[in-house]
């Protein structure tokens, strides 16, 4: 099963824009991404002759992995023999020593207000890992002062000037660029895991939606400290 996010729409209105949106067979769009195009005006067509498929049990063929780890706020290791729910684990424990290596080697390298930001955001993936563990609601995000809807909004305001794909990686700030555009692309791997860990097929939400909404947060985060890498040091948001 695969599903197109929010952040996988921004990328390709950003190249061509559309004004429809077709469902291929077996895709699934997420909470964020269905808000997106409907922001836009983007009309969602669904998918052809889709079909509810089922086992001989009647039970749908994607119920193993789309089920929520039952009673996992009360004991979290029954959630973990759940694969899906283990993999995700695994990949916000990799996102997080991500962070940790590239906070200190921007340090080592003399860049200390960056360290420190990434630093920040490492603290960021930790509560979302710990949330998700514990069954419990993440932190809420805060950086340079701004809230979460201010981050949003700045970094939103920033495709139409800074394309995210294209930077030098010969330039002077570009080893940092590669190393900030690293940590962003994990966290869009681990925005698919949380979908695959906690996706229900018969309400066809995700009832993680939380930790989806902290980890977009968290990109469009690096997002701006990648604009101000390249010079834009006016951002508002």
């Amino acid at each position: 099963m695969k599903f197109i996010t929010e952040m996988e729409l921004r990328d390709l209105y950003k190249i061509n824009p559309f004004s429809t949106y077709a469902l291929e067979p077996n895709i699934k769009i997420t909470p964020g991404a269905r808000q997106f195009l409907m922001d836009r005006g983007i009309k969602l067509l669904p998918e052809q002759d889709r079909k509810d498929k089922r086992d001989k049990n009647g039970r749908s063929a994607d119920t193993a992995l789309s089920n929520r780890a039952n009673d996992s706020s009360t004991n979290p290791v029954q959630g973990s023999q759940n694969w899906c729910v283990l993999r995700l684990r695994c990949r916000l424990e990799w996102i997080e020593s991500l962070f940790q290596v590239i906070g200190t080697d921007l340090s080592s390298c003399g860049d200390a207000v960056l360290a420190e930001e990434v630093l920040q955001l490492e603290k960021y993936v930790q509560s979302i890992k710990n949330a998700e563990f514990h069954q419990t609601a993440p932190d809420k995000i805060e950086l340079w002062e701004w809230s979460e809807t201010e981050i949003n909004n700045c970094a939103h305001n920033l495709e139409k000037y800074f394309d995210i794909h294209n930077f030098n990686g010969q330039l002077q700030q570009g080893k940092t660029m590669a190393r900030l555009n690293h940590l962003r692309v994990s966290l869009r791997e681990a925005e698919i895991a949380i979908l695959e860990a906690y996706w229900n097929e018969e309400q066809q939400a995700c009832t993680r939606e939380d930790l989806i909404e902290k980890v977009n947060i968290i990109i469009n985060a690096l997002r701006i400290m990648m604009w101000k890498c390249q010079g834009g040091q006016k951002c508002k948001p």
